[in-house]
């Protein structure tokens, strides 16, 4: 089964989301649901509406992960994570990108285009893509930590009523 992905650029990073997308499709099996940047100019100024927008479709469960590549991954992940149930993280190492997912479940990535070169990008990609979160074999801590995620959530944000799953704080039911 293909992995169902989220990918979104701004102006900076619209070269390597092209060429990234493109991994994405030939060499990882992925289907790209989304991908609003069509060309350079979409991407001026619009990285809090692609990180709502990004954010959204994970909820709704018509992906469970995304993308976003920029100069630094930072700007899109800080809104990105402003949305219930969204872990997002800018990585700039193929480490990091692993234990964000391994550790943290998170869904989401910020790329910086500026911190590292396209093929060590491809790199980070799959060391966050090539290891899902497994509930069976997480470290208990981890899955301790999700729970507390998702109760920080609710104390601190609205659940919209679009969450078509359980963002991964839990195994799937």
């Amino acid at each position: 089964m293909k992995t169902k992905i989220a990918i979104a650029c701004d102006d900076l990073g619209f070269e390597y989301k092209q060429a990234i997308k493109q991994y994405l499709i030939d060499e990882k099996n992925a289907e790209v649901v989304y991908d609003p940047v069509k060309v350079k100019d979409d991407g001026v100024n619009t990285f809090a509406k692609l990180a709502d927008e990004m954010s959204v479709l994970i909820q709704k469960d018509i992906c469970r992960l995304g993308i976003y590549i920029c100069g630094t991954g930072i700007g899109f992940t800080c809104q990105a994570n402003k949305h219930w149930g969204i872990r997002a993280t800018a990585v700039t190492n193929p480490y990091s990108a692993k234990r964000a997912r391994l550790s943290n479940n998170a869904q989401i990535i910020g790329i910086g285009c500026r911190v590292n070169g396209l093929e060590y990008t491809k790199i980070i990609i799959d060391a966050w893509l090539d290891e899902p979160f497994d509930f069976t074999t997480a470290r208990e801590n981890s899955k301790k930590n999700l729970l507390e995620a998702e109760r920080n959530d609710n104390a601190l944000l609205v659940k919209p009523m679009h969450v078509a799953w359980n963002m991964g704080f839990r195994a799937d039911e």
